[in-house]
């Protein structure tokens, strides 16, 4: 596909020929083949597992708490009158959001990464020599209580404009943060609420009886088998 790509010099508007046309700001020297495809791959893998976990929390914790999902259906229903979402939509959409959020603080997909020390520091009354590798844990930190009262609750309300001041910063780590934020959260939380929309407009998901939440912390958090059936609104 790269090499009939930059043969046929079209533009298809996608992620492809967007690298495609990449050029470094500096010497506007331009990705190779080997550079290209691991860009595509990167997305694919980091960027499809990552969002189906999500969607599965998602609809397993709606399907789990129908007062919220009544309240996500009637956002949904008085923003859309029946069409299908755009990314225009999605500021009207504040509850549904929050429901996303509120589940990547229960269920971060990344729930473990790693840093190395740039330099020496003092961390927590220890000295962290430089060049060591430290893993921290999104999982326990969003469990936190003393950062989020009653951390085993799900409350998509902790995310409206009112309560979500009040959470400190870094305390919601699910794309992590700094120079190492995951480059993909806002097409991550995009694609997500869309997808949440288009579904939830048209559908009402329900755990099978006697189906138990266990999730697996692999190299993501995965929501591990989750049979839900699919009910027309």
């Amino acid at each position: 596909m790269i090499r009939d790509r930059r043969r046929s010099g079209a533009d298809h508007g996608d992620l492809l020929s967007t690298l495609l046309r990449a050029e470094h700001p500096e010497t506007g020297e331009g990705l190779d083949d080997g550079e290209v495809l691991d860009q595509v791959v990167t997305f694919l893998v980091a960027g499809s597992e990552t969002t189906a976990s999500t969607l599965a929390f998602v609809f397993h914790l709606l399907g789990a708490h129908p007062e919220v999902e009544k309240r996500v259906h009637a956002e949904i229903d008085e923003v859309l009158e029946g069409r299908s979402p755009t990314f225009e939509d999605l500021p009207s959409l504040e509850y549904t959001r929050g429901v996303i959020t509120e589940s990547l603080r229960l269920y971060p997909p990344s729930w473990m990464a790693m840093r190395v020390t740039a330099a020496e520091t003092d961390l927590g009354g220890r000295t962290i020599p430089a060049g060591t590798m430290i893993l921290y844990s999104a999982q326990a930190l969003h469990h936190n209580p003393e950062l989020f009262p009653e951390p085993e609750r799900f409350d998509p309300e902790r995310w409206l404009p009112d309560r979500a001041k009040d959470v400190p910063r870094g305390a919601l780590l699910p794309f992590g943060a700094g120079s190492h934020k995951c480059i993909g959260d806002v097409l991550a939380l995009t694609e997500t609420a869309l997808i949440v929309a288009t579904i939830a407009s048209r559908w009402r998901l329900r755990p099978v009886p006697g189906t138990t939440l266990r999730p697996e912390p692999k190299a993501t958090l995965e929501p591990g088998p989750l049979p839900m059936v699919c009910e027309p609104r």
